[in-house]
């Protein structure tokens, strides 16, 4: 056995344990089940990392996202440690194949879905490996309290005990009291060893700063700012717009959300300093470890202290001074209670969502559809007149009570009905024989396309007929255009796949259970953000670490809280240092003194009464 220590060494170059690390390492090696919890940027990965090498065998790692899986399966290669994921969609072949793989293929590392986990071919070839380590990443999911649920996690407790129960190392770098005592309880763990370091980032200054003017806030923010800047917004619209605000300040920036493109490019930009501030939804931050981001502001309010945590714990990961802000205005608990709280739809809203669904591609009563079914989102809306905020919601609902598993994929669709029969048909295929075997494949894959318009895979399609993709596509518009087919093109952006047969009553009821929990949960985490902004006295950093259950002994001295003066003479004594260098408007003054808008208008009245400054053209100059 390789002490992880060498490891560390060989593989990472690094040389000394971050902390929390090396007692999460020794735990497993020494068969014991962990739950350990570090901070964003702790060290997590690494923990299960070194211990799976030093013990050998395989690690099967549970991953909720896909993207995530991706990148650590890319980073462990990259040291030439062997490693893959079983994500995204995969056909009943390509899932047996890659399972072989690992059996055979001195794999490492494996990472997996957690809805991957019920597969009977999944479990059944995994049960032949030597697995000697069960990573449980982002276990907050677990939790029904915690806040990003997921219902399958729930089950991993049955794949544990399916698989001989090898130690389980569970991760998360957010959890609250009731979200780890539920994570060990779900997990059958009693005698978990919890290690966890301080929720403490005694670099990090926190502040809320209030204002009607969030643009000029901004601007004074990144004036002069050094190192990398992360905004958080909660729309790809308010990104854009603010990214070109910010252009005609001559600001450098980029945005990134969901739909952007060449998002390796926008990072590489960001990361190297020639585009420094990155304008962002919360996209932006899987993966994402910079150490010199020396300021993240959340522009919009964050939906949650959980999410707001590992958002700003983005900033100062190399252990420098670094500021995690939040700008906020008299409506923005409002507008985020309409962004959260409202677009939750209603139990009869949901019903409708899933008959129109099974409608709309005709699943009858019990049917189980074995292939994936694609689907226009804004055609869907249009036929049906749905809302488009609530819709998305009922299928995030559909996913999270596993039911319905939907993916964003962009492809083109065809749907397809050939207009000849019988004796006409084959007097076509006679005199058109360069297309004679796709018509033949299309009526065997297809029995009733004579009959009506029939949804073609053209994947599926190509690899029956063994033509290229592209000119598949050609010779399927030459049929329409020779008049034996009728052709309707769309691009489809939303793939279903049904993970249970249709059982309304069955998948309803799951439905009203979750979206009662749903509402209960996000009300509590709005409410524990509503709190965060208005409390004024109450230190910053001491108001995070309780959330998650840790007692702080006193209050961080840096934070917008504690900064905090009004009517101090000591104030007005730090403005006046300020002032020393050059005049300063009220929101440079409060970035630069970390304070208030309110509470330095309030000294600055006193200092004009008692003329020891005056005001010019919007700035305050010491009186002379």
């Amino acid at each position: 056995m390789n002490s992880p220590q060498a490891l560390m060494e060989k593989y990472w170059g690094w040389s000394e344990f971050r902390p929390g690390q090396k007692e999460a390492i020794s735990a497993s090696i020494s068969g014991k089940n962990t739950l350990v919890l570090l901070p964003t940027g702790g060290g997590k990965s690494l923990c299960y990392q070194l211990a799976a090498l030093s013990m050998g065998g395989v690690c099967v790692v549970v991953s909720p996202l896909i993207a995530l899986m991706i990148d650590q399966v890319e980073a462990l290669k990259s040291k030439n440690i062997r490693a893959m994921s079983i994500s995204g969609p995969m056909r009943e072949n390509e899932l047996v194949e890659a399972l072989d793989q690992c059996a055979f293929g001195d794999i490492s590392f494996l990472y997996i879905s957690p809805e991957r986990l019920q597969n009977p071919i999944v479990l059944q070839r995994l049960k032949t490996l030597s697995i000697s380590l069960l990573a449980v990443d982002e276990a907050h999911c677990i939790s029904q309290w915690g806040h990003d649920f997921r219902p399958s996690y729930r089950k991993i407790n049955n794949f544990h005990q399916f698989i001989g129960k090898p130690p389980v190392m569970a991760l998360t770098a957010t959890a609250t009291p009731k979200v780890k005592q539920d994570i060990t309880d779900t997990l059958e763990l009693p005698d978990t060893q919890i290690i966890q370091t301080s929720f403490v980032r005694p670099n990090l200054i926190y502040q809320v700063h209030q204002t009607e003017n969030k643009l000029a806030s901004i601007q004074s923010l990144l004036t002069n700012a050094t190192g990398n800047t992360i905004i958080y917004l909660r729309t790809r619209r308010h990104c854009e717009t603010l990214v070109e605000q910010l252009g005609i300040s001559g600001i450098r920036a980029n945005y990134f959300h969901g739909g952007s493109e060449n998002k390796t490019k926008l990072i590489e930009e960001w990361s190297s300093g020639r585009n420094p501030v990155m304008v962002a939804t919360t996209a932006f931050g899987m993966g994402i470890d910079q150490p010199n981001v020396r300021q993240v502001i959340h522009a919009a309010l964050p939906e949650s202290m959980e999410s707001y945590y590992q958002e700003a714990g983005r900033a100062g990961r190399d252990g420098k001074r670094a500021r995690a802000i939040i700008i906020n205005s008299k409506r923005d608990v409002e507008t985020l209670e309409r962004q959260f709280i409202d677009p939750i739809p209603n139990y009869d809203f949901i019903c409708q969502v899933y008959t129109k669904v099974c409608s709309y591609f005709q699943i009858a009563y019990g049917e189980l559809p074995e292939e994936p079914l694609d689907l226009s989102f804004k055609k869907f809306l249009e036929t049906y007149r749905f809302s488009s905020k609530k819709t998305y919601e009922a299928f995030q609902i559909f996913d999270k009570v596993d039911s319905i598993r939907w993916t964003n994929q962009l492809r083109q669709k065809y749907s397809l009905q050939i207009l000849y029969k019988g004796k006409e048909l084959r007097k076509y295929i006679e005199k058109n024989a360069p297309l004679s075997s796709l018509v033949n494949v299309l009526v065997r894959l297809y029995p009733k396309i004579t009959e009506n318009y029939q949804s073609i895979d053209v994947i599926k399609l190509s690899k029956r007929t063994g033509v290229h993709l592209e000119r598949l596509k050609e010779q399927l518009t030459a049929l329409a255009q020779n008049g034996l087919a009728d052709i309707d093109a769309w691009q489809c952006d939303t793939r279903l796949y049904f993970l249970e047969p249709r059982e309304d009553k069955h998948t309803l009821s799951k439905v009203k259970k979750h979206l009662t929990q749903l509402k209960n949960t996000r009300k509590l985490q709005l409410k524990s953000i509503e709190n965060y902004i208005k409390e004024n006295e109450i230190c910053k950093q001491s108001m995070i670490v309780k959330y998650f259950g840790e007692k702080v002994e006193a209050p961080c001295g840096q934070c917008s809280s504690c900064q905090s003066e009004p009517n101090s003479k000591q104030l007005q004594k730090r403005i006046l240092e300020a002032l020393q260098s050059h005049p300063l408007s009220v929101i440079e003054l409060s970035q630069l003194l970390v304070t208030e808008e309110k509470v330095i208008i309030a000294a600055l009245d006193e200092m004009i009464n008692e003329e020891k400054i005056k005001r010019l053209n919007g700035k305050f100059h010491i009186q002379s």
